[in-house]
């Protein structure tokens, strides 16, 4: 087997399914060889994928050999799970990263991954790509501010009532600003996307985030701007409506496909 071409999945969610689900049966693709569930999943999972692949407690899913496991369970999982992982020599993409704004699991996972053998790969997650932040580093980045609007209605459903009357919002309206790890501190559960742009920059508490509810809008759009010596940069994504009954295309999903493929390129890019 191509080196770094077996992998886990830590979690049961849409986003887990999908990344198994597209990979299923696909000749050459990198192979599902264990899959970390709650023990109410395990019956759904091993319909799906086999009882061959599911686990329901992390010494198993070690013992399956995954050359590098994906997390999407919550951030709870990461913080539990992550540094063992690492420490048994299992590289690990996480995707719950609203648990880095907590400085003190920020600080557990660093010193894990810094103490390997297993490391740490940040997909990019909804933004699809993060490399011209981190090229930045490479030549005096500066200032890397992040917008993400969302519609009212999808804000409402996330809680972001406590900080704006969403009710009355008729333009395009910022409601909370800050460094990431603020912003994300005041607001958790909802924006790993800003803690991978943060983590490919300036780190959580020199990366500015704004949050804006926009009416006029029906899917999620991230904005990002940096500036470093090469130059300023902007980027912009915008969601993709899609009929209810259609399995989503979201960025998060090809961002871990991406790098699950580019660890058994040949042609690496």
């Amino acid at each position: 087997m191509t080196a770094g071409a077996s992998f886990g999945i830590i979690g049961f969610g849409p986003i887990a399914r999908r990344i198994a689900c597209r990979l299923r049966d696909q000749a050459g693709a990198p192979e599902l060889v264990a899959l970390l569930v709650r023990e109410r999943s395990r019956e759904a999972a091993t319909e799906a994928f086999g009882a061959a692949v599911v686990c329901t407690d992390l010494r198993a899913f070690i013992a399956r050999r995954p050359v590098v496991a994906v997390e999407s369970a919550s951030a709870t999982a990461l913080v539990q799970h992550g540094p063992e992982l690492l420490r048994a020599g299992i590289d690990l993409m996480p995707l719950s990263l609203g648990a880095f704004a907590d400085p003190a699991n920020e600080q557990a996972l660093r010193a894990a991954a810094k103490g390997g053998p297993g490391r740490l790969e940040i997909p990019a997650g909804a933004l699809g790509s993060l490399g011209f932040i981190a090229a930045g580093r490479e030549c005096g980045l500066r200032e890397v501010v992040l917008r993400v609007s969302y519609p009212v209605q999808r804000w409402a459903g996330m809680g972001a009532g406590r900080f704006i009357d969403l009710d009355a919002v008729r333009q395009p309206t910022s409601f909370l600003r800050g460094t990431v790890r603020d912003v994300v501190s005041r607001f958790p559960g909802h924006l790993n996307v800003s803690v991978a742009v943060a983590l490919a920059g300036l780190g959580l508490d020199h990366t500015e985030l704004e949050l804006v509810a926009d009416p006029g809008i029906t899917q999620a759009v991230f904005e990002v701007t940096s500036l470093a010596d090469a130059g300023p940069v902007s980027l912009r994504i915008g969601g993709r409506d899609a009929p209810v009954d259609e399995d989503p295309i979201d960025y998060t999903t090809f961002s871990v496909l991406r790098l699950l493929r580019r660890r058994q390129a040949r042609v690496a890019i």
